[in-house]
């Protein structure tokens, strides 16, 4: 029976990737064994209820791959044959890559981003099991990600599971699907680890090698994973293509159709008689384990609503008197890291720094660690970890209990584009806040002084780059990110201190647009000049030394986005007269095009000197604006 099952569903994958004229056939043939045993033997998933808590999670982390799990959805009546059907094609339930939905727990499909992915899932599940499962049994549960051998090929994989290992997160199981084959070739040509004892170092327990075709040993190996104190590896060995006698053990399955004369080599190598209709269902009981929860569920239900609710309830005008407790120069980073410490008072906020806690400010001084003896903690010691460390928010971020956010040097967000990318493609609500923002980070060297990485951030759809300038536009930066809902947002912060208290020049009225008249006035205006954040102070000092002779107003821009869906009466009135986009990243601030428009930013790499020489360096000063407002006034 169970032979019929595994291979009606190498059958259907066939027919589904041929139909559809592309895929990967090799993976879904080689993991088909250990797919449906896991699915139907130890898998604990309510599919008739895919927001039950306790349900298990499955990540596949080689998403490729992801046909197998549709067929598994298909045969369970969840999808029907037009989803198998389709697979592949445009707004259908079975796309190439799995993406996130009701019965898919994660998007993936970059190799490796799927383990990081799945940490963060444990993660998430251990904190919350540490909470509540004192009173009721919830997040009893299991993470399981499959991966093969191009997943922990990718660096980011070893970065997370160093991790777990670290904090014993050990609802974590990882089904690597060993079958040596990459898209070039054996991969004994350049993948030769010793990965048994590569996971051993890291406080991992490893099962296996076992054979992924033999199923006593199948069912042992997860039988034995259950009962684990550490996070597991099972090593599958498996043969890729299994059943091709063309392809199998070679890279021409990983992403290649087959021809008709392969498909009856295939058919041959059944050994039993297969009746093709146009469904498909198990041939054998399906067993389901359902966890119901009856005494305090609803309770439980209503308290996540509330740890949901984590809009800002400080009174606003209390938190900006304090103001008057900061001197006439501080850092954004500053000001952020006191909003920071209030909201841990009242909000389900969880999230921690890439070894730069001192640094980024993150880390208030009433906030512990979570360690491997303590998840009740709300802060997360990531390490030098920084891609690592955006997997594991996305999968803080599922279920939307958490507001996870996670922190690093601006110039480092390179290492963290394709998880972000990832979090914006699945619609999930995620903090990214980048300090030391420009190349006043001076005698770090220009290794450290970013240029084009606020340009980078910006252009991502659905990411709200927030680059404020002083303690206002900080809070409502803070508020907007809290209060969006399918959306992620970034707060660009300054490591230098420097003067932003110009409150008194600020108009409440537009404040909330996104760019906005900071001095406005009735007087006829001579020229525009607009800028973000810390690169204002330079501005407003431009503005007070030339206000004598020239009306000039000072726009500030500290979310792009935002800016960019207002109406284009206002957008128009900003931009009506000559203007002046002052900043010091390689960025234009506006998507709109409008003449006169005089454009001065920053587009070459710095040096290793103080800011005082870099200024100079870029010729980004007061002096140089100066001439150029004269310039473009007398035009």
């Amino acid at each position: 029976m169970l032979f019929n099952l595994i291979n009606n569903a190498r059958l259907i994958c066939i027919k589904a990737i041929q139909k559809a004229n592309s895929g990967h056939p090799g993976m879904p043939l080689g993991i088909s064994d250990i797919f449906v045993i896991l699915w139907n033997y130890y898998y604990k998933n309510n599919l008739n209820n895919t927001n039950n808590i306790n349900k298990d999670k499955l990540i596949i982390s080689n998403g490729h791959g992801a046909i197998i799990q549709y067929v598994l959805l298909y045969l369970s009546k969840l999808y029907n044959i037009n989803d198998i059907k389709n697979l592949r094609k445009f707004g259908s339930k079975t796309p190439a890559h799995p993406e996130i939905s009701e019965f898919v727990d994660a998007s993936t499909g970059p190799l490796g981003q799927g383990v990081g992915i799945g940490v963060g899932v444990a993660l998430k599940n251990k904190i919350l099991f540490k909470k509540f499962n004192k009173k009721i049994n919830l997040f009893n549960n299991k993470i399981w990600i499959v991966c093969g051998d191009g997943c922990l090929m990718e660096g980011v994989s070893t970065e997370v599971v160093s991790f777990s290992g670290n904090l014993f997160i050990n609802n974590l199981i990882l089904i690597y699907d060993s079958n040596n084959i990459s898209i070039d070739g054996n991969t004994n040509n350049y993948f030769k680890e010793n990965i048994k004892q590569k996971f051993y170092s890291m406080n991992w327990d490893v099962i296996g090698p076992i054979n992924g075709h033999n199923y006593k040993e199948i069912l042992f190996s997860f039988k034995k994973a259950l009962k684990n104190y550490f996070p597991v590896l099972i090593i599958f060995k498996t043969i890729i293509g299994f059943l091709s006698s063309d392809k199998s053990f070679s890279e021409k399955v990983h992403g290649a159709i087959f021809t008709k004369y392969e498909i009856i080599n295939i058919y041959k190598n059944f050994t039993i008689k297969y009746i093709f209709k146009k469904k498909y269902y198990y041939d054998i009981k399906k067993k389901y384990f359902f966890w119901y929860i009856f005494k305090n569920y609803y309770k439980f239900l209503e308290l996540i609503r509330l740890l949901n609710n984590i809009y800002i309830k400080f009174n606003l005008i209390d938190l900006f008197l304090e103001k008057f407790s900061f001197s006439n120069n501080k850092s954004t980073r500053y000001i952020s890291s006191i909003i920071l410490k209030k909201i841990y008072e009242f909000n389900e906020i969880i999230g921690g720094s890439a070894d730069l806690s001192s640094s980024n400010l993150t880390k208030p001084k009433n906030i512990y660690s979570i360690t491997k003896k303590n998840f009740n903690n709300k802060y997360i010691n990531y390490g030098v970890r920084e891609f690592g460390m955006c997997l594991i928010n996305y999968g803080l971020s599922l279920s939307n209990i958490f507001f996870p956010f996670c922190s690093t040097f601006l110039v480092f967000s390179n290492y963290m584009y394709s998880g972000i990318r990832n979090s914006l493609l699945s619609k999930l609500k995620n903090l990214f806040i980048f300090t030391h923002d420009s190349f006043f980070v001076g005698e770090d060297g220009p290794s450290h002084q970013p240029i084009e990485h606020l340009k980078i951030l910006r252009s991502l759809p659905r990411l709200y780059v927030f680059r404020p300038f002083n303690l206002l536009e900080v809070i409502i930066s803070w508020i907007i990110s809290i209060k969006l809902k399918k959306n992620s947002s970034s707060l660009i912060l300054s490591r230098q201190d420097y003067r932003n208290n110009y409150y008194n020049y600020i108009n409440i009225k537009n404040f909330l647009k996104g760019g906005y008249k900071i001095n406005e006035n009735n007087m006829k205006i001579d020229l525009i000049i607009m800028s973000s954040g810390s690169d204002l102070e330079i501005v407003f000092e431009t503005v007070f030394y030339l206000k004598k002779y020239f009306n000039i107003i000072i726009i500030s821009i500290y979310c792009t986005l935002l800016f960019n869906k207002q109406r284009k009466i206002y957008k128009k009135s900003i931009f009506s007269n000559k203007v002046i986009i002052f900043e010091s990243s390689n960025d234009n601030l506006i998507k709109n095009n409008y003449n006169k428009i005089f454009i001065y930013n920053i587009k070459k790499y710095g040096k290793s000197a103080s800011s005082k020489a870099l200024i100079n360096y870029f010729n980004f000063n007061k002096k140089n604006l100066i001439k150029i407002c004269i310039y473009l006034i007398k035009l």
